[in-house]
């Protein structure tokens, strides 16, 4: 058997961040970009809201950020609400080979520990970027080929604490008996059902796992100790997650194949199986304009994932609509657009929105990638308007440019931001790796008056 867990600490250790590819140290700042407008974006709805209130009432030490906010939680609190926050509008980055959201978890550990610990703006992004990078890696276990993966289990639950704890590692120096322990505390607290999707609970369960994970490399420097093959052994994580798991992906040119490099950035606030789909809308609405009394229905074909996931015709309140597919595929074809605004509770109970809804007919199969759709609207009188996505926007195939993350963070921190301020903020971040401290660069993130 592998020592799976011992040789991913032994790499975290060693790793140098001189020694990374430049397009990799690029993509952990483009990550880190995407994730300080996603925490700001979100910080305000209601989820968080309720969150945050409730562990003010049991706050520590108020010493680290909250995005977005003027209130200072403990490191533990400030993870697990910028965590959520930056999930709240389904808008965090993914990666699509396991369904995880990276970086949410990892920049709000690492962030809390630069507010208590001297980090300079190149070991903030490296120890973002092995976060990353070793979570993806591990979730690959459960999900890439021969592996199976139940789809009630949120990939987010599983693996953003061993993210948040891989990255914490770093940033506290462990050695590798530590890393271990504590890639090893954090798989031990690994939940998450998905069945949550589409509530309050759903981006609770990545914040309260990157909390855990920050927990378990604070204990691991004190001496905390695990097992050393919780990842691969037989009672371990790979087993008790997934059906035949794939322990060998998970070290698989380690070091020189990156599953960072695989990230996207979603261009629409939702779950990623359903942006081909918007994109096909989209594509439809520009070629002609649509009225819903004229439309009979919207064959939709996805891969099954898709629907697993997003399938939704009836959503009840805005966190439903946000992992709709029938939704996002109504609202793109009348307005024309697939943004917050279209999103609203507004939108959701428009009753010509909701009666188009029933009108969407779903088919998956298999031989549709993640990154596709094709869309036909049959209009009265038997005339129809057709597009397909083979690569989504935002997707490996059609990445977003720095200029469009630059667009999509500076419209998130425009809503709880001044523009100079905002301005301030998106220079600054894009020039992480020149901050000698990037606490100043954290205490900046705090809401102004």
């Amino acid at each position: 058997m592998k020592n799976i867990t011992r040789t991913l600490s032994s790499y975290i250790v060693a790793s140098k961040y001189d020694a990374l590819p430049a397009d990799l140290r690029h993509e952990g700042v483009r990550a880190f970009v995407n994730w300080v407008g996603c925490a700001a974006g979100g910080v305000n709805e209601d989820n968080v809201r309720h969150a945050l209130a409730f562990l003010l009432e049991f706050n520590g030490a108020p010493e680290a950020t909250v995005v977005g906010r003027r209130e200072k939680l403990d490191i533990l609190n400030a993870t697990l609400i910028n965590s959520m926050s930056s999930g709240a509008l389904t808008f965090n980055d993914t990666h699509y080979a396991t369904v995880a959201h990276p970086t949410s978890p990892v920049a709000a550990a690492v962030m809390a520990l630069a507010e208590r610990k001297a980090l300079s703006g190149t070991e903030f992004v490296h120890a973002l970027i092995l976060g990353n990078e070793i979570q993806c890696r591990v979730g690959n276990m459960l999900c890439v080929p021969p592996a199976e993966c139940q789809v009630g289990w949120s990939m987010a639950g599983l693996v953003s604490g061993i993210g948040a704890a891989v990255a914490a590692a770093k940033v506290l120096g462990l050695d590798e008996a530590a890393t271990a322990a504590a890639i090893g505390m954090a798989a031990n607290q690994a939940s998450g059902l998905r069945e949550a999707h589409g509530t309050m609970a759903s981006q609770f369960t990545p914040g309260h796992s990157a909390r855990c994970g920050l927990v378990s490399a604070l204990m691991a420097a004190r001496g905390f100790t695990c097992s050393e093959s919780m990842l691969e052994g037989p009672k371990g994580f790979a087993q008790a997650f997934a059906q035949h798991p794939n322990m060998d992906v998970a070290v698989e040119k380690l070091g020189e194949k990156f599953e960072m490099s695989t990230l996207a950035y979603k261009p629409y606030p939702c779950g990623f199986v359903i942006h081909p789909i918007i994109d096909a809308c989209l594509e439809i609405a520009q070629k002609e304009t649509l009225y819903a009394t004229h439309i009979e229905r919207i064959e939709i074909s996805v891969n099954p994932l898709a629907v697993q996931l997003t399938d939704r015709p009836a959503p009840q309140n805005r966190n439903q609509a946000l992992v709709s597919l029938q939704h996002w595929a109504v609202a793109s074809l009348l307005y024309k657009a697939a943004g917050i605004a279209q999103v609203t509770e507004a939108v959701v109970h428009d009753s010509i929105v909701a009666a188009l809804r029933h009108k969407v007919l779903v088919n998956c199969s298999d031989t549709i990638g993640r990154e596709a759709a094709s869309v036909r609207v049959i209009l009265d009188g038997g005339r129809s308007v057709a597009a397909r996505v083979q690569r989504c926007r935002g997707s490996a195939g059609r990445p977003l440019t720095d200029t469009d993350l630059t667009e999509k963070t500076r419209g998130q921190l425009l809503t709880v931001f001044p523009v100079a301020e905002t301005e301030r903020i998106l220079a600054d971040c894009w020039n992480i790796e020149e901050y000698s401290r990037v606490d100043p660069l954290c205490k900046q993130l705090a809401a102004v008056g």
